[in-house]
Formats: C-alpha cells, sequence, structure tokens
C-alpha cells in the first residue's frame, strides 16, 4: 500500500545537525511518492537540506540554546498556514514540533508521539503515531512511521548535491578528525588522548593525514589548535577557517576515515557513506544515534552521570577519560583501508 496521494507535504523537523541527517531517507521517500516536500528546519538543517534535491524549500526557525520563545515565529508560522499543505508531520515528539504541525493549517496533521502530556488531546491533530522502538538507528524509527501511514517501500538512503570548483586531492590515508561537540562539553574526550592516538596510529602507519575542522566558534577553533600543539606532528593539519556544511561534506568525501565524537558531524560521516570510529557515553537512546555496522566502531563507557541523573563531572567526562587511547588508535587502524606505499 501507497502513501497517500498527498502533492504537498510539509516536514517539521525541529532539531539540529544529527536530527536532519537522519530525517533525509524519510523526505526522499515522500518524495519519490509525489509529493513536493518542503521542511520545517532550524539554521543548521536548512544549511543541509539545501545540499538534498529532493527538498523543494525550507522554512527555517532560528533555534539555538536556550531556543528562542515560539511567539517570535508567528510570522513563519501564518505564512506556512497559507501554503494550505496536504499533510504536516513530524517525526519527533518534541514540543516544539508538536504545537507546529497542530497549527500548521495542512488538511491532515500528524504527529509522533514519544510520551504523554495532559495537554495532548487538546492539540488539533488528526494522527497520532506512538514512537517506535529506540533500539534501531534513527533514520529507520523515521522509516517506520511511514509504513505506519501505508509506505512500502524500499530505504532510498542518502544522496547529496556538492558542487565546487575546487579540485584539490586529500592524500591517501586520510583522517578527518572531530574533537568538539556542540552545546556538550559531556560528549568530549579529552584533547590529550587524541594526540596520544595520533602518535599511536602514525607508529604504524607514518604516511597517515590527519584534518581537524571546527565550526564558526572561538572555543572549536582553539580546541583544534591545542590538539596541534599536543600532537607536534605535521601530519595533523588543522583547517584555516571555519567548515561551512557543504565544504564539511566534501572533505568527509574525500577522506577515508572519519574519526570523532557523539556529535551531528557524525551523523554527517555516515550518511555520506564514510566508515567512522567514535567516542560514545553509554546512555539510555544511545542505539539510535551510534552507526551501526561492521564498517563503524563505537567506543562507549557507562556514564554514571546519566545514570544518577546529576552532573558529577564538573569539566571533562570522566567515562570518557576512561576509554584508553590505544583502543582508538586500534580502531582506527583496522578501519583505515590499505595502500601501496609511495615509492
Amino acid at each position: 500500500m501507497p502513501l497517500p496521494a498527498w502533492k504537498k507535504v510539509l516536514v517539521v523537523d525541529l532539531g539540529f545537525l544529527g536530527d536532519t541527517v537522519h530525517s533525509i531517507p524519510a523526505i526522499r521517500a515522500f518524495a519519490v511518492s509525489g509529493a513536493r516536500v518542503d521542511v520545517m528546519t532550524t539554521q543548521v538543517g536548512a544549511e543541509l537540506l539545501n545540499l538534498v534535491p529532493e527538498v523543494n524549500r525550507t522554512w527555517m526557525i532560528p533555534l539555538r540554546k536556550p531556543s528562542p520563545p515560539p511567539w517570535k515565529n508567528l510570522g513563519t508560522l501564518f505564512a506556512i498556514r497559507k501554503e494550505k499543505y496536504d499533510a504536516a508531520i513530524t517525526f519527533s515528539g518534541a514540543d516544539r514540533n508538536l504545537f507546529c504541525v497542530a497549527v500548521s493549517g495542512a488538511s491532515e496533521r500528524i504527529a509522533t508521539v514519544s510520551r504523554q502530556r495532559w495537554w495532548l488531546p487538546v492539540l488539533p491533530l488528526t494522527k497520532k503515531i506512538p514512537a517506535p522502538s529506540r533500539a534501531d538507528p534513527l533514520f529507520e524509527q523515521r522509516l517506520e512511521i511511514l509504513r505506519k501511514l501505508g509506505w512500502s517501500g524500499s530505504n532510498l538512503g542518502w544522496f547529496w548535491s556538492l558542487r565546487t570548483k575546487e579540485k584539490s586531492e586529500i592524500p591517501s590515508p586520510s583522517v578527518y578528525l572531530s574533537v568538539s561537540a556542540f552545546g556538550s562539553s559531556h560528549k568530549e574526550w579529552p584533547l590529550h588522548l587524541w594526540a596520544e592516538t595520533i602518535n599511536l596510529v602514525l607508529r604504524r602507519r607514518p604516511e597517515t593525514n590527519f584534518i581537524v575542522g571546527f565550526a564558526d566558534s572561538s572555543r572549536e577553533k582553539e580546541r583544534a589548535q591545542q590538539l596541534a600543539e599536543l600532537a607536534r606532528t605535521s601530519q595533523l593539519h588543522v583547517l584555516d577557517s571555519p567548515t561551512g556544511l557543504q565544504s564539511l561534506a566534501l572533505l568527509l568525501q574525500k577522506t577515508d576515515l572519519f574519526a570523532g565524537l557523539d556529535s551531528g558531524v557524525l551523523h554527517l560521516a555516515m550518511a555520506i557513506g564514510k566508515p567512522t570510529v567514535s567516542v560514545f557515553r553509554d546512555y539510555e537512546g544511545r542505539q539510535e544515534w551510534a552507526p551501526m555496522g561492521k564498517r563503524h566502531a563505537v567506543l562507549k563507557r557507562p556514564c554514571e552521570c546519566h545514570q544518577q541523573k546529576q552532573n558529577l563531572c564538573p569539566n571533562e567526562p570522566r567515562c570518557l577519560a576512561g576509554i584508553p587511547a590505544c583502543e582508538v588508535a586500534e580502531a582506527i587502524l583496522e578501519l583505515l583501508p590499505d595502500f601501496p606505499p609511495k615509492p
């Protein structure tokens, strides 16, 4: 059974980079079914979805941490209502997403419900779908929601429209490192362990190139520069300027492997098709975020802060600090492709 014959669909996806990456296979499924797909998203989501040819347009909501009050986006909501969408849907049960679907003015207003709220029955939603199992990857959960609406297609995965005039190549083997986490230092592995990892890899694969980028953030730039000072090797290259998402996607496409944190960049690397090595706190719901398969190594430790629901690590996460550099280096060496030595 196919999806309903909707011509105009609004996907409400008010999350950050990782959330948007995982929504793309479902967005593409809507487009293949014949619908024009618009997406209500955040600034970083709009930047990413500009690389997805199946997305017709984005309605950008400038969310950040902390987010602005909903009434500041009323102008966008009024404009969306004028579009008279056949359907509006959210794959997330977050409160803001539920409200935006409810007031979208679409004929069908479909929401994924992850937990009950006292005000939920008051919202003018036409269909509520129970959230899928969190044991599955997040993109699979999005597709499962479509199956509950009648979709029976196959996963189209990700497709990117990347345009560049640059012809630069990156020598192989190469590793892109992501050492900073947006908005949460509790996801960050200590820099001295990253430096130790780099040098352990270079002892066995001295031809390996490491590339470190950073977002438009003075803190991220400073961490990248601190890593270079700790590693003390010419095989580590820190980018000169902040990296936009198109440039980042192109860079990830040219490298051989991603190594980094539980962050949006990890999900982008996975979606581009790169093998990944990542460090994770072992928290509830980790399974839906951690990449799965033989091409992905996830190194994790139990998180006492999460278990006790309080911040026990004011500076750096003790759980992640318990992952030794040799373990991460071994995972990188195992996933790096073999190349014949240069003459």
